[in-house]
Formats: structure tokens, C-alpha cells, sequence
């Protein structure tokens, strides 16, 4: 006897109404989820006051050399040369790298496609938490703090066989152009990338290698390459190790007579800063400088005064690991000429943690001791007067008031240490709010 084969039942399938409904749905909530993350977008500038450099984005995409028709080196044939960014470091470090692949592609003769500065590379958030609980910017357009020819606004400066200069010869260096408008004149499809650790075994680059040999041995490279859109992938071409150690003062020879340095300027948001703060840092007001507030760099020395850099907050973990590292004095600073020389003893553990204390984050005695030794020895070799310190700092106000009356109170001075007439801080620079993400540029410029 047969018996027909056991067919379980199949489920039925749901009514193409019910399909119909699941989508709407999934489609509603998609454009919800757009909407929000737009509203997010639009929103959080004004909810955190964070500004949106929409003056500047616009002004980066006016630049004149952000036009395809423009002739060989430029336009839609024309070189350039992009690198992986720095990202979610501080500015000292960030300027420091573009300075340095900015002179690789000048030697290279291609255009240096200039970053922001990038405190997070997701497009999603347009805003980031600080240290402080405040926010700030993922991303700055560099033409906030930097002008001159590293950030587009004007053309490379060409040394002549003559040694005349001029910025019109038809064998200038194509002129830098921003991350936007790589997008443009680079599409995917025309990119050559470049493997930084394959490079660096092509070039012979070992580790510990002087850093000019780094410049000389990748502008070679990416000079001698035919293509026309060269992306460097992979790392950064400069570790922080090549920043950190002596050989850096190699690369000085190239970059002290390179018009990446001499035609640095700063950006006309920190020049406004610095004239409008100006009267706080003079002992009497000054004939208007021959620069514009706006655009032009001042020059003048403002004399009497002295500036000092003081790092606090989350810079005493740094200072410990600097210790446990063995670390030296940022390459920069370590020119043997340089009259604070860092020799640390390497015997004693106690006198050596003090020695990386007193030169990394030391305390309110060796600062008060240090800014008058300064004045001392200037005195002596000069013959003139500091009476006015200028204070770069993340220190809070207990700090910077105990600091201000140990400057300026005569009775707090020992050995009859003459006062000083004034101490301005960071914290007493008029800055309009959509600048106050700038603060600390100025800062910097003063002393230089």
C-alpha cells in the first residue's frame, strides 16, 4: 500500500498590502532620521556657539586657483599632491606638519592641497566636546589661521639665477589649493596614491634618518612622477619621533630660506585680534603700525615686553610620560646655541624627575624665578628694560592670580627683585565670540 509523501504546509505569504506598509514605514523613519541628522546640523552651531566659518569656507572656494581652465601647472592638468592629515591634535603640531609636506611639494613642484585642522574626521559631527566641557569645531578652515601662500592666498615667491625675486615667472610652482577643490580637479579615478611605509623602503628611508635627507628623498620622488594627482596614503610622511629628536635641525638649512617660512603670514582673523589687544600689551599707545589690521603682518617689536608660555591642565600627565620616554627637548629647540641646554642626570632618579618637573611643568617658584632671571640677563646683554610680562596659558584664574601678584606686588619679591608694571594673560584678551576658538593663536604670534 503507498501512501502519497508528507508536504508540510508552507506559511502563507503576506499580503503585498502588508509589504506595502513595512516600507512606508522603514521609508518614514529614514526620512526622519535625515531630518533630524539636518536639523542636528543646522542647529548645534547656534545651541553650542560654536561658529560656522561660512565667510571663510566661502572665501577658500573664490580662490582664483580653483578654476579648471587655467593653464599647465594648474587647472585640469594640472600637479598636485595631497597628504594624509594631521587629525585631533593640537595646533603647534598640526602647523608644524604642514609645514613640512607644504616643503615637499614646493621642492616637488606640485600644488600642496592644504587641510583644515581637524579635530575629527567624522562628517557626521560638525561640532566636538572639549577638555573644559565646552565645544569646539571638527573642523577649521586654515585660512583662520594662517595666510600667505601655504594656505592659497597668494602665489609661490621664485628665486631668479639672479637671485632676484618674483612671483610672475611662468616657472612659479603650481599654488595650493584646498581639500574641496581636490574633490574637483581630482576625482577618484585620476588618483595615484602612494603607500608611505612602501616609500619609505623605495627611498631607503631608515629609522633615525636626518629629516632633510626625508625632504630631499620624497620631493625627488614625487618630482620625478608623471602623474598629475599624487595622493600620499597609508601615515604621515613625518613621524613624531622626526619632530622630536636632534636630526629635525638638519631640514633648518631648507626651510630657513624657503618662502614657506619667509612668506608665512597670519590670517586677518588673528591679526584683528592682536590690534584690537594691542593697547594691553604696550606701556603707551604706539603710532598705527605700516601693516593692516586686517590683512598685514606687524613686524615691530614691542619693547619692555616679556612672553611666556605656560602649559598646565592635562600637560602634568604629559610631562610624566616625557619622563618615562627619556624624552629630550622638541627637536626645534635644541640648537646647541640655544642658552637653556636640557642635560638631565641620568644616575639619579629623584634629581632627575625634578630636572623633567622644573622644565616641563614647573612650579609657580621656578616660573617667578625663571621670568626674573630672564629679565636679569636680558638687562646684561642688552641694556634695556622687561617691565610687562605677556602670559600664554591654559591655567585657570587661581594660577594666574597668585602668578600676577608674585610679578607685581613688591612685597612678595625677594632679594629686592624689582616688580614688574603689568602681567596680561590669555585670559584678559578682548575676543569677539565668533573668534574665541582663535584665542590661542594670537598667542602665539605675539612672540613671534
Amino acid at each position: 500500500m503507498t501512501h502519497p509523501k508528507d508536504h508540510s504546509p508552507s506559511p502563507p505569504a503576506p499580503p503585498r498590502r502588508s509589504q506595502r506598509r513595512i516600507l512606508r514605514k522603514l521609508m518614514t523613519a529614514l526620512t526622519a532620521s535625515l531630518v533630524l541628522a539636518l536639523t542636528f546640523r543646522v542647529y548645534i552651531h547656534e545651541l553650542t556657539g560654536v561658529p560656522t566659518y561660512e565667510e571663510l569656507k566661502r572665501h577658500e572656494r573664490r580662490l582664483p586657483q580653483h578654476n579648471l581652465d587655467l593653464p599647465f601647472p594648474e587647472g585640469r592638468h594640472g600637479r598636485y599632491v595631497k597628504f594624509v592629515p594631521y587629525a585631533g591634535y593640537g595646533w603647534n603640531n598640526e602647523l608644524q606638519d604642514i609645514i613640512m609636506v607644504s616643503q615637499i611639494a614646493l621642492l616637488a613642484d606640485r600644488g600642496y592641497v592644504f587641510q583644515p585642522y581637524i579635530w575629527s574626521q567624522n562628517p557626521f559631527t560638525p561640532v566636538v566636546p572639549k577638555l573644559d566641557w565646552g565645544f569646539r569645531s571638527s573642523r577649521i578652515p586654515l585660512n583662520a589661521f594662517i595666510g600667505g601662500p601655504i594656505s592659497g592666498n597668494e602665489p609661490w615667491t621664485v628665486v631668479n639665477s639672479d637671485h632676484s625675486q618674483s612671483r610672475n615667472d611662468s616657472a612659479a610652482p603650481p599654488r595650493s589649493v584646498s581639500y574641496e577643490w581636490w574633490d574637483v580637479v581630482c576625482p577618484p579615478e585620476r588618483r595615484v596614491l602612494v603607500d608611505v611605509h612602501e616609500t619609505r623602503k623605495e627611498l631607503g628611508i631608515e629609522w633615525g634618518a636626518p629629516v632633510r635627507d626625508i625632504i630631499e628623498r620624497w620631493a625627488d620622488k614625487l618630482r620625478a612622477m608623471n602623474d598629475t594627482c599624487v595622493e600620499v596614503t597609508g601615515d604621515r610622511v613625518f613621524t613624531f619621533f622626526d619632530y622630536g629628536e636632534k636630526r629635525l635641525l638638519s631640514a633648518w638649512d631648507v626651510l630657513s630660506t624657503s618662502p614657506v617660512l619667509s612668506q608665512l603670514t597670519w590670517s586677518p582673523f588673528v591679526n584683528r585680534i592682536l590690534h584690537r589687544n594691542l593697547p594691553l600689551l604696550q606701556s603707551q599707545p604706539s603710532p598705527p603700525s605700516s601693516s593692516s589690521p586686517s590683512t598685514g603682518v606687524s613686524r615691530d617689536v614691542i619693547d619692555g615686553l616679556l612672553a611666556v608660555h605656560i602649559r598646565r591642565g592635562d600637560f602634568q600627565r604629559h610631562c610624566l610620560d616625557r619622563l618615562k620616554y627619556s624624552s629630550e627637548y622638541n627637536g626645534w629647540n635644541s640648537f646647541p646655541d640655544y642658552p637653556d641646554v636640557f642635560d638631565p642626570p641620568s644616575a639619579d632618579s629623584n634629581a632627575r624627575a625634578e630636572s623633567y618637573e622644573k622644565h616641563c611643568y614647573p612650579s609657580l617658584d621656578h616660573i617667578v624665578d625663571r621670568i626674573n632671571l630672564v629679565r636679569e640677563q636680558w638687562f646684561a646683554q642688552t641694556g634695556k628694560n622687561l617691565d610687562r610680562v605677556y602670559v600664554m596659558t591654559n591655567a585657570k584664574g587661581d594660577f594666574l592670580n597668585d602668578l600676577r601678584r608674585r610679578l607685581t606686588d613688591p612685597t612678595t619679591a625677594a632679594d629686592a627683585t624689582p616688580s614688574w608694571k603689568s602681567v596680561v594673560t590669555t585670559n584678559d584678551l578682548s575676543v569677539p565670540l565668533y573668534s574665541k576658538e582663535l584665542v590661542s593663536f594670537p598667542y602665539y604670534y605675539i612672540p613671534a
